[in-house]
């Protein structure tokens, strides 16, 4: 009997020492780091999508300046002043979570196309964005405060600051939809705070 418990505690040592066992502050490392990963993965997909935008303050309230903007993103994809309106439908559902079923009221006396979204001709400004902070707002929405250099389309550079609303959506292959974004210029900023 004595020889039977010796080999079942002996079995018991050797298996107990072939196991690795993770310490409990190991894991709340690897935990802080997940955090730290996601967010980074977070700042990034927003960024992405801030370079992304052309849409901001009150373009979002009017559905002609929102679709005139919006469609600035695919000039690459435009051919003779015409952007296929299925791309332009997607692009905006995927950007900002809205839905456009046709285009032809918007820019009434621009040349028409059936299927296709005529892009004026104008002069259009770049933003480029650098993040200085993500706030989470506990609800499933977020708000990234970036600094933008604007390179207006007459040759000035502005720097300024954006203050843009995400929300989530999983339809959309960003994951996020941008509901609000603003511009504000440094004195304009620092006056808010």
């Amino acid at each position: 009997m004595k020889k039977l418990i010796s080999a079942i505690l002996l079995c018991s040592i050797v298996l107990l020492s072939l196991c690795s066992f993770t310490p409990v502050k190991s894991v709340e490392v690897q935990q802080q780091a997940s955090a730290v990963d996601q967010s980074k993965v977070l700042e990034k997909r927003f960024l992405n999508m801030l370079n992304h935008n052309f849409v901001y303050g009150e373009a979002f309230h009017n559905e002609e300046d929102f679709v005139n903007d919006a469609a600035l993103a695919l000039l690459d994809h435009v051919n003779d002043g015409f952007l296929d309106a299925a791309y332009l439908k997607n692009y905006i559902f995927n950007m900002y979570g809205k839905k456009f079923d046709d285009f032809s009221q918007y820019n009434p006396m621009a040349p028409k196309a059936d299927g296709y979204f005529y892009i004026i001709p104008r002069g259009y400004d770049l933003y480029e964005h650098k993040i200085a902070s993500v706030i989470d707002n506990e609800d499933g929405s977020y708000t990234v405060i970036s600094e933008v250099v604007i390179d207006y389309h007459f040759g000035e550079k502005v720097n300024a600051f954006s203050t843009t609303f995400f929300i989530e959506n999983e339809e959309s292959p960003f994951g996020f939809n941008i509901v609000y974004s603003d511009l504000a210029y440094p004195l304009e900023f620092a006056m808010a705070l």
